[in-house]
């Protein structure tokens, strides 16, 4: 049987601690640079140090892996795997799944590597790579994983606030005009992942607003698998634990988690950012 590793990037995050085939996933990070110094893959660097707008030349920012970076980890992966998947955030918000692929490509018949744009981030990443983890763990060869994995991604759903419109323009998701306008006006805009692009879909007045528009979109599925909650340190509480209550009752039959923004997702949404990610249920895998 031919051994499968998979590939993931750091701004994912893992709704379970433990899961199996756990051992088969290994993590690209990114660098960042902030006040003319870079952090390699982050290190000493939190996000509470993070500023809320971004300006100037000093101003932190995420560097994704370079394609000679992710040639460097997955020849490295070689040496313990036989073929490997690689799954990255959306396109839409960095380079690096392109950088991933051009890696790819530059190992063509030494090492099968197929790379998925998973249209998420954050615990939907996370969430499909733990799914990957436990097919490759059941035995299944790197097509049917391909296949179920690029099935499961099409059925998650994200939506984002961003207070930190400046974060969203840095990283070439907006305007900078858009951004400077609407963080002038304390702006709550709410984003969602549509046809694989960051698509503004509402504006909100305060947290509150938010927490009630996220419980309104989440029950417009039937069917759901998981539901996550990506939100800024320190946490929203009491509102988190307004929505909480409400998922784990509303929806009993899907799993929940809570994250803590990580570095990496920070810098690209802003460090104020509060997302939710829905996942359905795919029928070939319930």
């Amino acid at each position: 049987m031919r051994k499968i590793g998979v590939l993931v990037d750091n701004t994912a995050q893992f709704p379970r601690h433990s899961f199996p085939g756990q051992n088969s996933i290994r993590i690209a990070t990114h660098n960042v640079a902030f006040n003319g110094k870079i952090y390699p893959e982050g290190d000493g660097l939190k996000v509470s140090q993070l500023p809320h707008f971004v300006r100037g030349q000093g101003a932190p920012k995420l560097h994704p892996p370079t394609a000679e970076k992710f040639h460097q980890i997955l020849a490295g992966m070689g040496s313990e795997f036989d073929e490997v998947l690689v799954l990255v955030h959306s396109s839409h918000l960095s380079s690096a799944f392109q950088n991933a692929s051009l890696a790819a490509s530059s190992l063509q018949g030494r090492m099968p590597v197929v790379v998925v744009d998973t249209n998420t981030f954050s615990a939907g990443l996370g969430m499909l790579a733990q799914l990957a983890a436990q097919l490759i763990h059941e035995g299944a060869n790197l097509a049917e994983v391909e296949h179920i994995v690029r099935q499961q991604a099409a059925h998650i759903y994200s939506i984002v606030c961003c207070p930190g419109l400046s974060y969203l323009a840095q990283n070439g998701i907006i305007d900078p005009a858009q951004a400077i306008a609407g963080e002038l006006l304390s702006m709550l805009p709410v984003f969602s992942f549509e046809d694989e692009r960051l698509t503004p879909i509402e504006k909100m007045r305060n947290i509150r607003n938010i927490t009630e528009f996220f419980i309104e979109f989440v029950e417009e599925f039937d069917n759901l698998y998981h539901i996550a909650v990506v939100q800024s340190v320190p946490s929203l509480l009491p509102e988190t634990r307004g929505m909480r209550q409400v998922f784990l009752e509303n929806y009993p039959q899907a799993s929940y988690s809570e994250h803590n923004l990580n570095l990496a997702t920070a810098l690209l949404f802003s460090p104020k950012m509060v997302g939710l990610i829905a996942v359905e249920n795919v029928a070939e895998y319930e």
